[in-house]
């Protein structure tokens, strides 16, 4: 008998974009499309007595909302939405929240520190001075806001792709049971990605809606954002593996990107690796002198970025750089004229 593979992916193929499929007993599989590199987002919908319970909602782009309106409205089939949950506030999982909610007449379940950054984002949109705010942030760290990428700064675009801040949201905390029509889920609140993403494992099915914490074949954004609450990003998401790993039997992980998939500790094991390599590669990078993150992270992210994902890069370069800092590795100062230049980072002196 040949030994089970480490890593595996038992669910082949996906649903089509704009289509679900059945994935387990009571638990349907999703795929919305996304646009951009990522492509699709995977979305759950659980059935719920009379009703159903969707996890993620998909960004508002008009092929997300044919696919609410259309063959995905026929696949409920006359069940309404009875409970809307967000694993976390980015537009790919919260953008139709509020549309579908106003639709089906219920509230938006996120957990409060997700809740907490919508009203940080909603305030940048609504008041100049947050605005102002944002773009002197990045410009602290050497990116200039230009012409160009303003109103990338300041999350105009996203503010496009979501149809509202949700007009009623209750929380859930960690370690909540959720009751979803036959089954029982236990909530769990991973910080990193986000300051209170929530993933929701059944035991008895072994299952594990695991949002963007786990991805299997690409690395989830570990960046610092001035609207984010979390200023250790990487430990935070570090540290949510011993929870994860906890869990037993270690379940099938449906993640929100990419297909479902088995081998949760042997995909922890490699994400810890790449951190480690990320903050290395830092290391290196700074060996010869002082520079700002965003020479850094021009550095460490090589190639032609567009402006989205350059602000990408930053930010998951400020990440690393304080995980270094808090290490006693990196030492960040500002320099420039009256000190109001842009800040710098060097590798701090030996003992």
């Amino acid at each position: 008998m040949s030994a089970t593979p480490a890593f595996e992916y038992p669910f082949d193929p996906a649903p089509e974009p704009g289509r679900a499929q059945p994935l387990a007993a009571g638990v349907h599989w999703v795929r919305l499309p996304v646009p951009g590199a990522l492509r699709h987002i995977n979305v759950w919908l659980l059935e719920d007595g009379d009703g159903w319970t969707l996890i993620d909602t998909g960004m508002d782009v008009p092929d997300a909302r044919a696919a609410w309106d259309g063959a995905l409205r026929d696949y409920l089939g006359g069940r309404p939405l009875r409970r809307l949950i967000c694993t976390h506030h980015h537009p790919d999982h919260a953008g139709l929240a509020a549309l579908l909610a106003q639709r089906y007449d219920i509230a938006v379940l996120m957990s409060a520190a997700e809740h907490a950054l919508l009203g940080r984002l909603a305030r940048i949109w609504s008041d100049p001075g947050a605005r102002q705010e944002r773009l002197a942030e990045f410009a602290r760290e050497g990116l200039e806001a230009t012409p160009a990428n303003e109103s990338l700064l300041a999350l105009d675009g996203y503010r496009r792709v979501i149809s509202g801040i949700p007009v009623r949201i209750e929380h859930l905390a960690d370690g909540e049971e959720l009751a979803i029509g036959a089954e029982r889920w236990r909530t769990h609140l991973v910080r990193g990605h986000s300051d209170g993403q929530l993933v929701f494992h059944n035991p008895r099915a072994g299952l594990l809606i695991a949002g963007d914490q786990l991805l299997p074949r690409i690395t989830s954004n570990i960046g610092i954002y001035p609207e984010r609450a979390d200023l250790d990003p990487v430990a935070s998401y570090l540290d949510s593996f011993a929870v994860l790993e906890s869990l037993a039997p270690e379940p099938l992980v449906l993640p929100s990107h990419g297909n479902v998939f088995r081998g949760l500790r042997t995909r922890t094991a490699q994400l810890r690796a790449h951190h480690a390599a990320t903050l290395d590669r830092l290391r290196g990078l700074l060996a010869p002198g002082e520079s700002t993150a965003t020479e850094l992270a021009a550095r460490l992210f090589p190639g032609a970025l567009d402006p989205f994902h350059g602000m990408l890069a930053l930010g998951e370069t400020l990440a690393h750089l304080r995980r270094l800092e808090l290490l006693g590795a990196v030492d960040g100062t500002v320099r420039g004229a009256a000190a109001a230049g842009p800040r710098r980072y060097r590798l701090r002196a030996g003992p």
